[in-house]
């Protein structure tokens, strides 16, 4: 790795120490107000700007992992990587209509929360228990560890050194402003990675002739649609995902949906979600089309994930190169401010305020999150140095354990929005059975029944997951009690809850129009697929 590492000057290590500084002032400056009771400090006081919510929404999903190991994929699997981001229209879609206009209207402030609401007390604990552990570990100390070695391998720096300075600089300014501090912070950040990553897909596509020429001289990395016994990246399990990961991550996490419940008002959160929408259409330049570059310039690199780190040494000039290390950090620092902001908000109000100290003060609410979220970071810090220590397979094990829960809660979520028999009893049955199935799945049923061999990849395991999770909810439900009705009143979903409430609809009109942004959004993602498509037809698989 030493020998694709990238030298760094004196004028570009002041760039990047000046942007810590920068990040760190701002997120102080712009917590003001952000503390005064629980409602400022985990959901920002309900004032952010749909700009702030779309790119923060963005900037959360991103973590300094993808300059390395998203471009790395990229080099060996090409533009079908993208489709993962632009499938974003689908879920994005489930969340500006149908999840959003409840959570909205119900001041909720965590997901937890909700499933107490329609189902049990029990739900709600065994979701919030799994988030913050998972959060900690996956969510924080894995992308912490992975930032970290990014910055040691492409820049020398000691490793542990960068994961403490990296997760006590982010957490500093999280936990004092809470939300706010987090959000407008990822609004600077997004720009600073932006404007840091377009550096190399540039100069990299002056190289090798423009876009059309890289797509004429590289057909088969320009495939969006695989057979279904693809190996990784089968159709069926590319455009079927957002059944389970899709809808978990996007509309029932808590750090992805805390941005829009923090949302002025209804229209500001769902413009929010379509922003981001339109920036998850721009992103595979950033963080695929290099790899796809790469392996142009570079065809026969032992290691893919270097594939980042190469480019930035040949093609940027010196002097350049603090931006890209600006950008890295920036994209590390917008994942753990909102993930540590997240996880202190389900720490203290699903289960602080639920089970410790029901009738506890605003102020006492904002101190525990404090001190929940400084507890959080610290973790998160000593979990990440811990897997320096061991192999990466235990990272990457960790990361795929996401791929198990999945499955079970986006049932339940959906479920319980769209379907009013739906009750306690099959919920917490789904997420039990759903959890033993997918280990059974992967273990045993795609090792050894035939006609599922061919198709074993955790594409498909998710999709079969959610297919029986759904059978086991619907099944359940039917052979036991219909919820009481307190539990689904107001809750399921009906196609009036789509409409803005009318004072927004007025104020909101004309170019303001959320339909006409989101239809501008979903047709421009339905025209790459159409011209992919057509590529693939010019460009037939194995030709």
């Amino acid at each position: 790795m030493n020998s694709v590492r990238v030298e760094l000057n004196n004028w570009e290590i002041a760039i990047f120490i000046a942007y810590l500084l920068l990040t760190v002032a701002v997120g102080f400056l712009v917590s003001r107000g952000g503390r005064k009771n629980a409602k400022a400090y985990f959901i920002g006081d309900k004032k952010l700007p749909w700009y702030v919510i779309g790119t923060s929404m963005v900037a959360t999903a991103i973590s300094s992992d993808h300059f390395i190991a998203q471009v790395g994929a990229g080099y060996s699997h090409g533009i079908v990587i993208a489709a993962f981001g632009w499938n974003a229209w689908i879920v994005y879609s489930l969340l500006i209509w149908i999840f959003l206009p409840y959570y909205m209207s119900t001041g909720l402030y965590t997901m937890p929360e909700f499933l107490e609401r329609r189902y049990n007390p029990a739900a709600r604990y065994v979701f919030a228990i799994f988030c913050v552990i998972g959060y900690i570990v996956s969510l924080i100390a894995g992308p912490l560890y992975a930032g970290g070695l990014a910055l040691e391998n492409m820049f020398g720096m000691n490793l542990v050194w960068a994961i403490v300075l990296l997760g006590v600089l982010t957490g500093a300014y999280t936990v004092y402003g809470g939300l706010k501090s987090a959000a407008w912070t990822d609004f600077m950040q997004i720009g600073v990675l932006l404007a840091g990553g377009i550096l190399v897909p540039i100069i990299g596509l002056s190289k090798v002739g423009g876009i059309f020429k890289l797509a004429g001289d590289l057909p088969q990395k320009f495939q969006v649609f695989h057979s279904p016994a693809h190996e990784l990246f089968p159709w069926t399990g590319v455009f079927t995902g957002f059944l389970s990961v899709g809808i978990w991550y996007n509309c029932t996490s808590q750090h992805i949906v805390q941005r829009c419940l923090g949302a002025k008002d209804e229209w500001n959160a769902r413009i929010g979600v379509i922003t981001a929408g339109f920036l998850h259409i721009i992103l595979p330049a950033f963080f695929v089309l290099p790899g796809i570059i790469a392996y142009k310039l570079y065809p026969n690199l032992p290691r893919p994930d270097h594939a980042y780190i190469l480019l930035v040494k040949t093609l940027v000039p010196p002097g350049l190169r603090g931006l890209i290390l600006a950008a890295i950090a920036a994209a590390l620092m917008s994942h753990l401010s909102a993930m540590i902001n997240s996880t202190s908000t389900i720490l203290t109000m699903d289960l602080y305020k639920r089970l410790w100290k029901p009738d506890a003060s605003e102020r006492s609410l904002v101190v525990f999150g404090q001190r929940s979220g400084a507890i959080v970071m610290a973790l998160g810090i000593a979990m990440a140095i811990y897997f320096s220590t061991t192999q990466r397979s235990l990272f990457v094990l960790i990361q795929e354990g996401f791929a198990y829960i999945a499955p079970p809660f986006a049932v339940i979520f959906t479920t319980g929005l769209l379907w009013r028999r739906a009750n306690g009893v099959a919920a917490i049955t789904t997420i039990v059975s759903g959890f033993c199935f997918t280990l059974v799945l992967q273990l045993y049923l795609f090792e050894h029944v035939v006609f599922l061999i061919p198709y074993a990849n955790y594409l498909h395991r998710a999709l079969i997951a959610w297919v029986f999770c759904m059978i086991v909810m619907i099944g359940t439900s039917l052979l036991t009690a219909p919820p009481e009705p307190e539990r689904t009143k107001g809750i399921i979903w009906s196609a009036r809850y789509a409409a803005l409430p009318a004072v927004e609809q007025a104020r909101y009109s004309g170019w303001k129009d959320l339909r006409f942004w989101w239809l501008l959004f979903v047709g421009t993602v339905l025209s790459i697929y159409g011209f992919f498509l057509w590529f693939r037809f010019q460009h037939p698989e194995g030709t």
